[in-house]
């Protein structure tokens, strides 16, 4: 019988150290937001589908601090163009990148800080 409670109760351990370990905290906060939107205004609403010939954004924001930030785009038929040098985020500050694609397809938008990804995202232009 005190095989069982002994086994019991390690388990019991284990299981509240696994709760513990997935408590909430700040560390998992995002960084940085990301999208795309049909449309240059702020209040422009992301989205993955835009029509041919509508105006297009590639939006960013750093939300824990100034950065420099790099967007790059990958168009249709291969094609791949970048911002040509870092451009600079203050913290909290919503920029817009202008995309003036008209080629009809899967368009991919990568977002870079410091020379490292952080973030994706893909839209069609129909």
């Amino acid at each position: 019988m005190k095989r069982g409670m002994l086994s019991a109760l390690a388990l019991a351990a284990l299981v509240t150290g696994l709760l513990v370990g997935v408590s909430p905290s700040t560390a998992g906060t995002p960084a940085y937001k990301h999208y795309i939107a049909c449309g240059l205004s702020r209040k422009a609403k992301p989205a993955h589908v835009c029509p041919v010939g509508s105006k297009k954004g590639a939006f960013f924001k750093s939300l824990k601090g100034d950065v420099k930030y790099t967007v790059c785009v990958k168009f249709p038929k291969s094609e791949h163009l970048c911002t040509e040098k870092p451009q600079e985020a203050e913290q909290g500050t919503l920029y817009v990148n202008k995309i003036t694609s008209t080629s009809v397809g899967r368009h991919r938008v990568t977002w870079f800080v410091k020379g490292k990804k952080v973030g994706t995202s893909v839209f069609r232009v129909k």
